[in-house]
């Protein structure tokens, strides 16, 4: 890798490092006295070069090192280990209570606050401290206990530094060799996909598959992500993992494709960390591997595992808007702990949001745990993002999640994670979720003619209860009284009230292709038929076939097809569209339901999708295609 301006070349300061820190080793043996290394870890300065700029965490380091030099006992040598790490070899000091003031004054040095010109920075900087009692000991032994010493310090978070031990050395090479045999396990292919189903919590139907890596390992066995990915992330291999993910995952959504080109599918989604995020090639990897595969946009979903990284880069934010501008799903994953902030949600180029685990855990401890829960789904809600809880292992949860008004979950016992080997072949799954468990589904829809009350409608308004009897006596919100005397309000008339009283979420507009798409009205005039017929059976079953597959609604498509046809042929999108929207209206003035309408849009842009991909139309086609049947849907809905 090619060093910038800004990174010192890693391998000439860790040698002038160790020779440095060997050259005190031989003195100290020969005079038979203590020596100290100790390491200051400024790697908190990456905020500083997210919020300000490259050149202000220069800076910053600077003014570190003169600390630490004015801080170091005379005839000490400080040298840089990285960028962000110094090192303070000590010769001249006594004994070990020495050694431990001097961490503790370091320590306290390097973490008060810095000024530059207008700006007062505060470094999370630690110090780990190491000693080789006579000299005994080597260079790269005593660098590396000083390294873990002082990231032990940091992840302990009480105390500024720590002195390496026994133990914490045992930890770092073990940490070491989790390393070197990650290294090789992507070397030699042990890692492996498995997959987890996100599923609705209204409906009880499949509307996601989570990705996620585990690691064959060749002595310990299958080893989950908590037990390697921390590693990895410190380690940068994190960014091979990542790309090692993005092109199996693509590969089997193109497998799963090939087997279920009638169906539209979930989407995948895969976590992509902060590391990942900031790698400038970031946005061009995953396109690329979208191109490769010859898979839609749309079959994909992002899950960024650290919100914060979004807030803090405007080019982490422009490539994901990017992506996102090509149909793949942004979530921000984790939302609801600490790093989480609500402030800035509306202004993030995302589609949804799964909650974190201590949101739900603290949901019920106290009121206002339960208010914040509340008002984080609320706000979501709002905003038009989806939310997704993840972890659902008890009958609990999936109650709690319920009450939130949750849209999907996840979990052990809704579904376990698999290998796609061994996972159930999708539509089996799904019918399985949907009517097999009760976990999920939990019942059919609720009608709309289900009676709310009183207190449910006012939180649904926003309004007050009194507010709502006023509603209800002016005629306004027709009701009705239980026996009681308690008033009732049908959940269809309280929709209708709330869509009147809202202006509604201002839509991102489909931006649809404006230019011709001759190789989809090619296909659509030559199998446009059949195809239609292959989208209409996928919704029905065979015994009851439904609008879509009946003659009239057959001979309606023809014509529909002609009108689509034409408008594709001639680069007018938008007379497409129309055309669309008015076979979706014909529909349902035949008796075909919104679910039907919307089900069979979506099929039909999947099987087109999959026909000119396989014949070679190539990916903007597709994307065109079911930008527009999307944009229908959108218009379809936003009538009913």
């Amino acid at each position: 890798m090619t060093n910038t301006p800004h990174e010192p070349d890693r391998e000439q300061l860790r040698r002038h490092a160790q020779a440095t820190v060997r050259g005190a080793l031989d003195r100290a043996g020969e005079r038979r006295r203590l020596l100290a290394v100790l390491l200051v870890d400024a790697s908190d300065v990456s905020r500083v070069d997210q919020a300000a700029a490259h050149a202000t965490g220069d800076r910053a380091l600077a003014a570190l090192e003169q600390r630490v030099r004015d801080c170091a006992p005379a005839g000490s040598a400080v040298v840089r280990l990285t960028r962000e790490r110094l090192v303070v070899v000590a010769e001249q000091l006594d004994d070990r209570p020495d050694a431990v003031e001097l961490a503790q004054a370091l320590a306290t040095r390097v973490r008060e606050p810095l000024r530059l010109e207008q700006l007062t920075l505060r470094l999370d900087a630690t110090v780990g401290l190491a000693l080789a009692p006579e000299g005994r000991g080597t260079a790269s032994a005593l660098l590396r206990d000083a390294d873990a010493a002082a990231r032990q310090a940091h992840a302990a978070g009480e105390r500024a530094w720590r002195l390496a031990d026994a133990a914490s050395h045992e930890r770092a090479m073990r940490r070491l060799r989790l390393e070197d045999e990650l290294a090789t396990a992507l070397a030699h292919d042990q890692l492996a996909l498995y997959f987890q189903p996100i599923v609705s919590l209204r409906r009880g139907t499949l509307v996601g598959i989570e990705a996620l890596v585990r690691w064959r390992h060749p002595e310990r066995g299958l080893l989950g992500p908590a037990q390697f990915l921390p590693v990895a992330e410190e380690s940068g291999l994190i960014v091979e993992i990542g790309d090692w993910m993005l092109a199996a995952v693509c590969t089997q959504v193109g497998s799963w494709s090939t087997r279920h080109p009638e169906r539209v599918l979930p989407p995948v989604s895969l976590n992509v960390s902060a590391r990942e995020l900031r790698d400038e090639r970031f946005a061009q990897r995953f396109t690329s591997a979208l191109a490769g595969a010859q898979i839609p946009p749309e079959s994909l979903a992002l899950e960024v595992t650290d919100p914060g990284v979004v807030d803090e880069r405007a080019d982490v934010e422009e490539a994901l808007e990017a992506l996102r501008r090509l149909g793949v799903r942004i979530l921000l994953d984790r939302f609801g702990g600490a790093r989480s902030s609500l402030a800035h949600l509306a202004q993030l180029p995302i589609d949804g949001l799964k909650l974190d685990g201590s949101l739900l855990r603290a949901h019920g401890a106290s009121p206002g745990e339960r208010a914040i829960a509340e008002a984080i789904v609320g706000l979501a809600h709002a905003l038009g993002l989806s939310i997704t809880a993840p972890g659902i292992e008890t009958q609990e949860q999936l109650a709690v999640v319920r009450s939130l008004e949750v849209d999907a979950a996840q979990g052990h016992l809704l579904a376990r994670p698999a290998p796609a080997s061994t996972l159930a072949d999708l539509q089996d799954l799904e019918l399985e979720l949907a009517g097999g468990g009760g976990a999920a589904g939990g019942g059919a829809p609720e009608p709309s003619d289900e009676l709310l009350p009183l207190s449910a409608v006012a939180d649904a308004l926003g309004v007050s209860p009194s507010t709502v009897r006023r509603l209800a006596d002016q005629g306004v919100l027709p009701g009705t009284r239980t026996g009681g005397g308690h008033r009732r309000f049908r959940r269809a008339d309280v929709q209708r009230l709330a869509r009147e009283r809202s202006r509604g979420p201002a839509l991102r507009p489909w931006e649809l292709p404006a230019h011709p798409l001759p190789a989809s009205a090619e296909l659509l005039a030559h199998d446009g038929s059949a195809l239609v017929e292959r989208a209409a059976r996928a919704l029905y079953d065979p015994q009851q076939p439904g609008w879509f597959a009946a003659p009239q609604g057959l001979a309606r498509g023809r014509m529909w097809l002609a009108g689509l046809g034409g408008a594709l042929a001639a680069g007018k999108a938008r007379e497409g569209l129309t055309a669309t929207s008015a076979y979706a209206d014909a529909a349902a003035l035949g008796g075909a339901s919104a679910a039907e309408v919307v089900r069979f849009l979506g099929q039909f842009a999947a099987v087109v999708s999959h026909e000119l991909v396989r014949a070679g139309g190539g990916p903007e086609e597709a994307r065109g295609l079911q930008r527009i049947m999307s944009a229908a849907t959108d218009a379809f809905l936003e009538k009913r």
